[in-house]
């Protein structure tokens, strides 16, 4: 006769899917701590592309001809020596500029 009642517990509908759940395919499911190969691969295949850009920059920094400490340091002089004409002449070009204006 028991096994003829109805339990007491009900149990849990679950919610029909709506049509844009339905449509979906399902996801695939990783395993937790692996990835699946294809990942692997693009992960393998980024680093690499990153490792080959390091050794072709190094590659080509030993092949550059540094130049020597005095032709840095005139080269640096010659720098700052036309940065501050270039300043004194473009200030003194606003300041005409500025006291034209004031006069009209």
């Amino acid at each position: 006769m028991s096994s003829e009642r109805q339990s007491a517990v009900k149990q849990a509908i679950a919610p029909a899917p709506s049509r844009a759940e339905a449509a979906r395919p399902p996801r695939p499911t990783v395993e937790r701590g692996r990835t699946n190969e294809t990942e692997r691969r693009a992960l393998n295949t980024r680093f690499d592309g990153i490792r080959k850009q390091w050794f072709d920059t190094v590659a080509e920094l030993k092949k550059v001809t540094w130049p020597d400490r005095e032709t840095t340091k005139n080269l640096t002089l010659v720098v700052i020596a036309i940065s501050a004409v270039l300043g004194v002449l473009l200030g003194g070009l606003d300041w005409i500029l500025q006291q034209l204006f004031a006069l009209i």
